[in-house]
């Protein structure tokens, strides 16, 4: 099973990017709300690896990952300092929208930021499986 997902790593970080990149999309432009200042901090950090991990998995080249492995660290980080503020009623006052409104969870549990927090390291773990694929290669 690891061996499978080591294999596909480079694939599966690219899927990991795409749905989260289609599902901040849909929220905003589909369902209508807005994204906060820490919404788009994270778009910035996520939107790139769809382009970027596409090439990388096309090309099966895990020579990319020291350069972008650092994208979804800051945007795990970004996504950890919105949780801890919407968790302390702070957002409103940092972003300037609710980021605790009821209708911004996925399924009416889920908090996005949360979602985000785990697409962002999951692709973490998959870059770092892909490099050490491309080590014993």
């Amino acid at each position: 099973m690891v061996k499978n997902v080591r294999r596909f790593s480079l694939y599966l970080a690219w899927l990991v990017a795409l749905v989260a990149t289609i599902g901040s999309l849909f929220v905003s432009e589909i369902l209508n709300i807005k994204p906060c200042v820490f919404c788009w901090y994270q778009r910035v950090f996520m939107f790139p690896l769809v382009i970027i991990l596409g090439i990388a998995a096309y090309k099966n080249d895990a020579k990319i990952i020291p350069y972008i492995i650092s994208f979804p660290i800051i945007g795990a980080l970004i996504a950890i300092a919105q949780t801890l503020l919407s968790y302390l009623n702070l957002s409103s006052l940092v972003c300037g929208l609710d980021c605790t409104q009821g209708n911004i969870k996925l399924f009416g549990f889920f908090e996005l930021s949360i979602v985000s927090i785990v697409a962002f390291i999951v692709i973490f773990v998959l870059l770092l499986l892909a490099k050490k694929k491309s080590i014993k290669s």
